[in-house]
């Protein structure tokens, strides 16, 4: 099997010859790399969104929306699904709080924790993030058929388990990948 190494200009891998590796990608392109458009279509969305939630931070529409998913969830709890540090959801579930978004609750399991849940207030908020996100859903699927639509989500879906799997230790063994480009 030919040694593989990257070549810096291209950031792509090569083989001895300079070839481009099989089963790496052949388009680094950033207008056609999945990483890049990933990303590109995450950070438009997320902006279309902020656009037509108006009141609300980003922080503050993620957190509404995991705790809606997650009632009874602790700060801990929703600072991992937030990925940030635990001090940041405090001063976030302060702000939901003062605004009669959330509250907080004893966890019964433990004295130290505290549960969170949304108040009555929350629901319309909710149902008009709910609205803007099938409004951006709708508009970015636009031109695709249903079937389309049905598979792309499908893909998501098996990628993300994939990925799962990978952020686990689970991923594809190196002397099976290293087979299969050989």
């Amino acid at each position: 099997m030919p040694e593989l190494k990257i070549d810096r200009g291209a950031g792509r891998p090569t083989d001895a010859a300079g070839h481009q590796a099989q089963g790496a990608g052949s388009d680094q392109n950033p207008e056609r790399a999945t990483g890049f458009l990933m990303r590109d279509n995450s950070r438009l969305m997320r902006a279309a969104f902020t656009e037509r939630v108006i009141g609300l931070t980003q922080a503050q529409w993620g957190a509404l929306a995991h705790l809606s998913r997650h009632q009874g969830l602790n700060q801990v709890g929703l600072a991992d699904l937030l990925e940030v540090q635990p001090i940041t959801v405090a001063r976030l579930v302060d702000k939901l709080a003062a605004l009669g978004l959330v509250e907080r609750r004893p966890d019964p399991k433990d004295r130290r924790a505290q549960q969170l849940f949304l108040t009555g207030k929350a629901q319309p908020l909710l149902d008009q993030m709910w609205d803007a996100g099938d409004e951006i859903l709708d508009a970015a699927f636009s031109g695709f058929s249903d079937d389309e639509r049905q598979d792309f989500i499908e893909m998501m879906v098996r990628m993300r388990a994939n990925l799962s799997r990978l952020a686990q230790g689970g991923g594809v063994d190196r002397r099976t990948l290293r087979h299969r480009m050989g």
